[in-house]
Formats: C-alpha cells, sequence, structure tokens
C-alpha cells in the first residue's frame, strides 16, 4: 500500500445550514410521496391502508436522517 499524498485536497464540506435545509427537503418531499401515495390508494381502493400510516410517517425522517449521514 502507498502511503496517502499530502498534495491531496481535502474534501469540501457543506455548511451545516445548508446540510439542515437539505436534509429537511429531503424529508418534506419523502412525506409528500408518501403521502400522494396514502391518498392515491385510498381514492383507487376505497379502503385506508392502516399499516402504512405509521411508515409514511416514519419514513421521511429516516430518510433525511441517512441523507444527512451520507456528508458525515
Amino acid at each position: 500500500m502507498e502511503p496517502t499524498s499530502s498534495k491531496e485536497a481535502p474534501r469540501r464540506r457543506l455548511s451545516k445550514r445548508s446540510l439542515n435545509v437539505l436534509s429537511a427537503l429531503v424529508g418534506i418531499a419523502t412525506l409528500a410521496l408518501g403521502l400522494g401515495w396514502l391518498i392515491y390508494s385510498w381514492k383507487v381502493d376505497l379502503e385506508v391502508p392502516y399499516f402504512a400510516i405509521p411508515l409514511v410517517l416514519t419514513v421521511p425522517v429516516i430518510a433525511a436522517v441517512a441523507f444527512r449521514n451520507m456528508w458525515d
């Protein structure tokens, strides 16, 4: 193995504010997709998939945290 060169430029990091805003946008987009699917399936199937309600509310948080942790 070759030692790492000290000439490599350090990776540019996003500011905390940018990470927070992007994480919030990912969470909101995931929530919108989940709610859209829930409403669509309710209108088409004429019944509410009750098992999906907790998932629609928790998956956006998981997606936002996973997105945020990609940058750490």
